[in-house]
């Protein structure tokens, strides 16, 4: 019998971004309109494929947010399309990470209000460019992109 792998996953934003319903939807394919402000780091296991991915739902705020990152395949750096001061707060965190072995991967969520948006795919580029990552837009309430977007990241770090 095979070994699975064990893949860390790191998802990390500002306040009220949707990173636990963004990783509730992608677990359990499930959406509360209501949850409450992440405070302490979290994990969530999803199989996929032979890898056993474990994803970390990450508050700016946590006390040891540098250990946590440590040994993440991929880390997922959020931010709320509709609050332009998120898209700060995401290039702030891409400055801090020290985590040269994950990929980053730049995350617009709440892509179900793009009509309300304060930032977008300019922004998207430009931040993606400059940290040569990628970059997605997801809604977590509708799963618009969520799955395609971990099939793409496992695809990534599988090569």
């Amino acid at each position: 019998m095979k070994t699975p792998k064990i893949w860390k996953i790191c998802v990390i934003g500002d306040r009220y971004v949707g990173k636990t319903a963004l990783i509730k939807r992608y677990v359990f394919n499930t959406f509360a309109e209501e949850t409450k402000e992440t405070i302490e780091s979290k994990a969530f296991r999803k199989k996929a494929g032979d890898t056993l991915l474990m994803i970390w739902d990450i508050s700016v705020y946590e006390k040891h947010v540098e250990r946590i990152l440590s040994g993440a395949k991929a880390i997922l750096i959020l931010g709320d399309i509709t609050r332009g001061e998120t898209y700060k707060t995401m290039k702030q965190i891409a400055n801090f990470i020290d985590e040269p072995r994950a990929h980053k991967i730049f995350v617009g969520n709440k892509n179900d209000m793009k009509y309300t948006a304060e930032f977008w795919k300019e922004d998207m580029q430009t931040i993606s460019d400059e940290f040569e990552s990628p970059y997605y837009f997801t809604s977590a309430k509708t799963g618009e992109n969520v799955d395609i977007m971990f099939k793409n990241i496992l695809n990534e770090i599988y090569t």
